[in-house]
């Protein structure tokens, strides 16, 4: 059975935002699922200077997807943004 991009993002909305108002998928922070032979890969948009205190939310994500029919692993990666001005700069 595969899963499908709704089903993931349905279940992605469990999880509640960084600030904890909200949930992910409704803050516009998933970009679209990739699915392929039961593997799943989510990639959540998250403030660069937040990052690394959201692990938790990273792998309730995980936690949630790994729930459905058809999966068998979820990689959810954070992606920092860039704050304007400063891609490409060294140190």
């Amino acid at each position: 059975m595969t899963v499908s991009r709704n089903d993931i993002l349905e279940r992605l909305k469990s999880v509640a935002g960084p600030d904890g108002s909200g949930n992910i998928v409704d803050l516009g922070l998933v970009s679209e699922p990739i699915v392929k032979e039961g593997r799943v890969y989510i990639s959540i948009t998250v403030p660069a200077d937040r990052a690394a205190g959201l692990e938790g939310m990273r792998l309730a994500a995980e936690q949630a997807v790994l729930g459905l029919p058809g999966v068998d692993t979820v990689n959810a990666v954070l992606t920092a943004e860039a704050t304007a001005g400063t891609a490409g700069r060294n140190g």
